[in-house]
């Protein structure tokens, strides 16, 4: 997650946070429990759909933006509302905030490292958090604090619209519903 703070481009951004929460999988997986191995299977679900959200943005933009580098990002939410308004809750749902599917997975990976006593893991796990909210929020930032470094609206043809929408969707449907996720990763653990 250090490694991530001082990149200029998104996607290298991107990979070394990709980088962090495969700590989390492992964190979750060195409990070598029931309770880990589906804590496991929500935060993959949970990621999936974040992740999937946050690069969809970033192929679908990098046209209008002009390439990947963070500042080719400021004032996102002025071009195309809907790629920023999809980035930031990707985003956010990777950093971890409730009530979004990062969250859940998060959460329930460090619950399972708490519950195996190890209080130090989880410690690790939660600074960690801190760090990667402070570099999305970087993104976030410049998406709508910064003034747009061209005027004209990004356009978002109506199958990507839709599938930005889906994606959306299903981050805040997990973190809001995510009993029924949690039971169904359980049963597939099980299984």
């Amino acid at each position: 997650n250090l490694a991530a703070i001082p990149q200029t481009n998104i996607k290298r951004l991107l990979g070394y946070s990709s980088i962090g929460h495969a700590g989390y999988l492992l964190m979750g997986l060195s409990t070598a429990t029931l309770a880990g191995a589906q804590a496991v299977g929500v935060y993959l679900l949970a990621y999936l759909f974040s992740n999937l959200a946050v690069f969809f943005v970033v192929v679908a933009a990098s046209r209008g933006v002009g390439g990947e580098a963070l500042e080719n990002y400021d004032g996102l939410s002025r071009r195309s509302p809907l790629l920023a308004a999809t980035m930031f809750i990707g985003l956010l749902s990777l950093a971890g905030v409730p009530p979004l599917a990062g969250f859940v997975g998060k959460l329930v990976v460090l619950l399972a490292v708490v519950e195996d006593q190890r209080l130090w893991l989880a410690a690790i796990g939660a600074l960690n958090v801190a760090i990667s909210l402070y570099y999305y929020l970087m993104v976030v930032r410049r998406m709508y604090l910064r003034p747009p470094t061209a005027l004209q609206p990004i356009p978002v043809d109506p199958v990507t619209r839709c599938v930005l929408y889906a994606l959306m969707g299903g981050i805040v449907l997990i973190g809001v519903f995510q009993e029924p996720f949690l039971r169904l990763m359980a049963s597939a653990i099980q299984f």
